[in-house]
């Protein structure tokens, strides 16, 4: 039978960046690529694919409530640091009660926009970022 109960609503997710809940996000896309290298053996008319790895990377998107995260890429980086962060990433049913969470480690901020407002707007931020590593927490099943 089609429950539509068990559909997954982006509402009931939270997101914490270290240990500090993210209150103001309302969009997460976290994408691992692999990586293949083309293989074409002799006798073998097909390309054949090899994994090799993978590229982590997202973005966190929402409204800007502070400067905080941005204060401290921004001052790293003139120091000639990136910093480091992880990323807690959940999703729950609310109407199955089941979960899924994700632990991102690696976390690095490519990108930083200091400035960018206008008048009668809600001042909106997007946060791009690469990551080394995931690790799946819990699971929906």
């Amino acid at each position: 039978m089609f429950d539509t109960n068990k559909f997954l609503k982006g509402t009931s997710g939270e997101v914490f960046l270290n240990t500090e809940k993210l209150i103001e996000i309302n969009k997460i896309n976290i994408k691992m690529t692999g990586q293949f290298e083309e293989f074409a053996p002799t006798g073998d008319y097909n390309t054949h694919h090899v994994y090799t790895g993978y590229d982590g990377e997202g973005t966190l998107e929402g409204a800007r409530i502070n400067t905080g995260v941005d204060a401290e890429i921004i001052e790293n980086w003139q120091k000639g640091v990136s910093p480091i962060f992880t990323i807690y990433a959940s999703l729950t049913n609310p109407n199955t009660n089941k979960t899924e969470r994700y632990m991102v480690t690696g976390v690095q901020f490519t990108e930083v926009t200091p400035a960018d407002w206008e008048s009668k707007t809600l001042v909106k931020r997007s946060m791009p970022f690469t990551f080394t590593g995931i690790k799946v927490m819990d699971k929906m099943e």
